[in-house]
């Protein structure tokens, strides 16, 4: 195994794309993400996520997709991790830890001093990786809001200010 961590090229977009397909399918949906979306994410104007990519020779034995966070409770810099997945087939052989602490490493450069992510609760494989790696569990509820009930919010945001200060808010 000649395996290496590594950033991910705008070339290795369509390989990920394929491990978020399937990573998504695990969890029973239809990933929405392309290449096209993750090249234009990771690498265009404004870049929102980094990626990382485990290498074996030619091929893309898995993936871990950051961004950087802030907690105002903690008053902190961290690294939340988006996506994370390492193929069936390759799984138990340490990939995922090192996906996890090159991600850690990088994070720790720029300042982060925590990390966090969302796991599905029926992912039992994942809950004991991520115990392994140090994470709990905290107590959260995660909240979700949809594109049209995102769009709907924001005008009726407006609609609301504008009625209560006048139409001079933005």
């Amino acid at each position: 195994m000649s395996l290496r961590i590594r950033s991910a090229a705008p070339e290795d977009c369509d390989g990920v794309a394929a491990m978020v397909r399937d990573l998504a399918s695990l969890a029973g949906v239809l990933a929405g993400t392309t290449a096209a979306i993750l090249a234009r994410e990771a690498f265009g104007e404004r870049p929102t996520i980094a990626i990382l990519v485990a290498e074996d020779g030619p091929d893309l034995a898995g993936f871990l997709i950051h961004q950087d966070t802030f907690s105002t409770w903690r008053g902190a810099n961290g690294v939340f991790v988006v996506d994370f997945f390492v193929r069936a087939e390759r799984r138990g052989e340490g990939i995922g830890l090192a996906l996890m602490a090159e991600a850690a490493r990088r994070g720790r450069a720029a300042g982060a001093r925590f990390m966090r992510l969302d796991v599905e609760r029926h992912n039992a494989a994942a809950l004991r990786l991520y115990e392994r790696l140090g994470f709990r569990e905290v107590d959260h509820s995660f909240q979700m809001i949809e594109e049209d009930g995102l769009r709907r919010l924001a005008e009726n945001a407006r609609a609301r200010a504008a009625d209560r200060y006048g139409p001079s808010v933005p």
